[in-house]
């Protein structure tokens, strides 16, 4: 139950019948007085749904639906929801629909997550296609796809958990890119789940949804399961090169299945060739990994598989066995890629061992064999992760000083979050104007979200984040709904509603908005401020 939003009973008819009359609706289109009667009136007809005054004075409101601008729309169509008011949560959609500045995703997640939150996705569908259209109707599949394109990780499981029990109503292109879409996130256990609906139906899947949700439960560590997915995948004939067997290495190794890793990766140097197989005709075993069934020469280089096999190590802190992989590697006269000593560095740091870091870059910086440069960057960048910001621009100001050059926009980016988690926020406001002036490298979103979430989380002024937030929309940087958020929450608790509901409306306008849950989330955030008391 929601908290209390508005006077208390005694006075609650009494405030509807100064503001409202059945006979003579009110002509005011001020959103916030929309909000305060309407969720008030849906807290007492949640109390007493019999109620036929109360039931009147909702009506009467619902007349004036032409003077609600989309937000209160929305907000109405929530309350509605929460009243099973399905019929009258249709027409206002309906209306929304017909003026046309909502996008046609955002309705249907409307019906979706509020009206029938509850039915079968086939009641949905009803419903929607009942709601007349000048333009092409979408569907269910459709809106997965669209939600899978251009969703938050929050809204892309959220859409898998509504419609998990209804998997079958999706098309095959809707499956394909929920699948996608739930591997991004790595949520591969739930991909397998949609893979396994496709099978029982008997809808094809493609070659490469099963790859992606191989290389996915693998990044979790999910043994078993990627197996199981792998041998799918050996039966289309789908080439098993480095980037299959990395990522069983690594799976292996996330596991804690370091003797087994070790022995796949003996398996694949053999005779200095590493092993793959294009599998037309092989007959896999049960009860034994896949990997180990497969068999062959290949041109992949071993030198790919050392990488592959060293970055798992450093992954999950195996440094001494990485560190005698990486001179086996010296030993074969051969430069490995920059990505290895990164992963070098960046495993010495999270064990600790920074000097160690520092004594391995010299080393390399000697010997010549790769950019110094680049990995004085790499040992910046973790010792800013690790909250060590003054070393970190002791070694940069030593690169400049003796003519190098480290000018990456990520670099300085970390050196800005770094201030931030620290609470050095003058330092933070120095370094971004020099990097706007462009000494640093050039701004971009992430060095904005930075400030303004920064700003947000903190005793700041309020000024100062509406004029990070405007400068991003003026230099065209396109704001995401991480900071959009950050901002309303501030402006929420400073009292600055009126704000938040520009805001919201400018987002609908710009089509920022995937879906009707985040929505919710900010009408949650207003309650619990108590915007509407």
């Amino acid at each position: 139950m929601r908290p209390s939003l508005f006077p208390r009973r005694s006075s609650l008819q009494a405030f509807f019948f100064s503001s409202f009359s059945a006979s003579r609706p009110t002509h005011s289109a001020d959103p916030l007085h929309y909000f305060k009667v309407f969720s008030s009136l849906t807290k007492d007809l949640s109390q007493n749904p019999r109620n036929f005054k109360s039931l009147r004075l909702l009506d009467s409101l619902l007349i004036q639906s032409h003077l609600f601008d989309p937000v209160t729309s929305i907000f109405v169509i929530d309350c509605l929801s929460q009243l099973k008011k399905v019929q009258r949560a249709k027409s206002v959609i309906s209306h929304l629909k017909t003026k046309g500045n909502i996008s046609h995703y955002v309705l249907y997640s409307l019906i979706l997550d509020f009206v029938l939150k509850d039915y079968k996705i086939t009641d949905v569908e009803s419903l929607w296609n009942e709601i007349p259209s000048f333009e092409s109707q979408i569907d269910i599949s459709d809106y997965i796809i669209h939600v899978s394109r251009h969703g938050e990780n929050h809204e892309i499981k959220a859409v898998f958990e509504r419609i998990r029990m209804d998997l079958g109503s999706l098309n095959r292109d809707g499956s394909i890119a929920l699948i996608a879409s739930l591997c991004r996130i790595n949520e591969g256990l739930l991909a397998k789940e949609i893979i396994q609906e496709m099978n029982d139906n008997d809808v094809k899947v493609d070659d490469f949804s099963y790859f992606l949700t191989f290389q996915c439960l693998c990044r979790d560590g999910y043994i078993e399961e990627a197996d199981f997915i792998l041998r799918k995948l050996v039966r289309t004939n789908w080439q098993i090169d480095i980037s299959v067997y990395g990522s069983f290495l690594y799976a292996l190794c996330k596991s804690g299945r370091f003797r087994e890793a070790n022995k796949l990766f003996n398996k694949l140097i053999k005779d200095e060739q590493s092993l793959s197989f294009q599998n037309r005709d092989i007959s896999l075993k049960e009860g034994r990994r896949v990997m180990f069934q497969l068999s062959g020469k290949s041109l992949i280089p071993s030198i790919m598989v050392y990488e592959a096999y060293f970055r798992s190590l450093c992954s999950f802190g195996r440094l001494d066995e990485a560190e005698e992989l990486l001179k086996k590697i010296m030993r074969m006269k051969i430069v490995p890629e920059i990505c290895i000593y990164r992963s070098f560095i960046k495993a010495l740091l999270s064990a600790g061992r920074e000097d160690d870091a520092m004594r391995f870059l010299n080393s390399e910086r000697l010997k010549g064999i790769v950019d110094s440069d680049e990995l004085t960057g790499f040992l910046i960048e973790g010792l800013c992760e690790k909250g060590k910001i003054d070393l970190g621009f002791r070694i940069l100001n030593g690169v400049v000083a003796r003519g190098g050059f480290v000018n990456r926009v990520d670099l300085f980016n970390g050196l800005l979050e770094g201030y931030w988690k620290g609470g050095r926020v003058v330092e933070a406001e120095g370094l971004f104007g020099e990097m706007k002036k462009g000494s640093f490298g050039i701004v971009n979103l992430r060095s904005y979200k930075i400030m303004v979430i920064g700003y947000c989380s903190g005793d700041c002024e309020l000024k100062k984040v509406t004029s990070s937030f405007d400068e991003m929309v003026k230099n065209n940087i396109e704001v995401d709904w991480e900071v959009y958020e950050a901002v309303m929450m501030l402006l929420c608790c400073r009292g600055e509603f009126d704000r938040v509901l520009d805001y919201l409306n400018k987002m609908i306008e710009t089509g920022s908005f995937v879906s009707s849950l985040r929505f919710r989330k900010v009408f949650d955030l207003m309650i619990s401020s108590r915007a509407l008391g």
